[in-house]
């Protein structure tokens, strides 16, 4: 559908030769995001980002939309926040991070608040690559290489927000999956990997956790659930763990808002940590309800270059 291809290259087109009506942060922004619907691993890039920020002397916030809640001001979030009235991936970051997150749809007034409230010297923008209001200084395109581009076609004919050559203008474009698809490598750039890892289980309460040789026993059912982009790749990374067939498998979609009444009410149960940050604040009579945290590693052909990148920006910033 050439129309909707055009109507996107317009509106980019007009954020690179008007660079001045969109905010301009004094401090670095980096945008974690993808030119694609779905889950290609924003959350663990922006998390594994920030603690390599901190490593390095940096003091990093995030700014997040806040996908399926209404907001009228900027909100900041912080380990305590309610999913409902913040998103759950901002609560997510903010526990996994402990930096300061501030929620709007509008980037610009985030940011603004995170620099009048905070001491921050960099902000992480999870995801909006597509949100031309606000300027950027580096940006990190994440790309899953399982489903790749898909039919390589826009939004409603596939599955792609911006035309493939988008990818051209980005600093990285990175993968958290193993193995490139054709699509992938046909692109006339690097394709960075990041691998995913975790140690363990932990219980919906935060206060135990459970080793995957006891977890995935041949003795042991389990009702696997899921309210992401990608869920088959969260059975795919269970069953890499040692989890033999489950019990029941039960996907909801992206950003479900989940009710008593989704829960298994006996049984094991385990779900991604996106979706516990949601559950905890349920009554939920089930003890035996478990979530998956996982982390992401940095490949040094990525942290070889960024804090150089980074570095020159605070150069560039501190001279205009």
């Amino acid at each position: 559908m050439p129309f909707i291809k055009n109507a996107i290259q317009k509106k980019r087109a007009a954020f690179l030769a008007n660079p001045n009506q969109s905010y301009t942060a004094p401090i670095p922004v980096v945008i974690v995001g993808n030119i694609s619907v779905g889950g290609t691993g924003k959350s663990p890039m922006v998390v594994a980002l920030c603690k390599f920020l901190i490593g390095h002397g940096f003091k990093p916030g995030i700014i997040s939309r806040g996908h399926g809640v209404k907001l009228i001001n900027p909100i900041a979030v912080n380990s305590d926040s309610l999913a409902s009235q913040v998103g759950d991936e901002p609560v997510m970051l903010a526990r996994r991070t402990q930096c300061p997150v501030v929620v709007f749809p509008q980037r610009a007034e985030a940011i603004k608040q995170l620099l009048a409230t905070t001491d921050v010297d960099v902000i992480v923008c999870d995801d909006g690559m597509q949100h031309y209001g606000l300027n950027r200084d580096i940006e990190i395109a994440m790309v899953d290489a399982q489903r790749g581009l898909g039919n390589g076609q826009l939004l409603p004919v596939g599955p792609l927000r911006e035309p493939i050559s988008r990818l051209d203008s980005v600093d990285y474009v990175m993968s958290v999956t193993d193995g490139m698809t054709q699509i992938l490598s046909d692109l006339n750039r690097a394709v960075l990997i990041a691998s995913l890892s975790s140690s363990n289980l932990v219980s919906l309460d935060g206060k135990r956790e459970l080793s995957f040789i006891d977890a995935f026993r041949e003795d042991q059912d389990w009702h696997i659930m899921a309210g992401i982009g990608n869920p088959d790749r969260f059975l795919v990374t269970l069953k890499a763990l040692g989890l033999n067939k489950p019990k029941s498998v039960c996907w909801f979609g992206d950003h479900h808002n989940y009710i008593e009444n989704d829960i298994p009410e006996h049984g094991r149960v385990i779900m991604t940590e996106k979706d516990a940050v949601k559950c905890q604040a349920l009554a939920i009579k089930n003890l035996d309800i478990w979530y998956l945290p996982v982390s992401l590693a940095l490949p040094e052909a990525f942290t070889a270059t960024f804090l150089q990148k980074l570095q020159h920006i605070n150069n560039e910033k501190r001279h205009e």
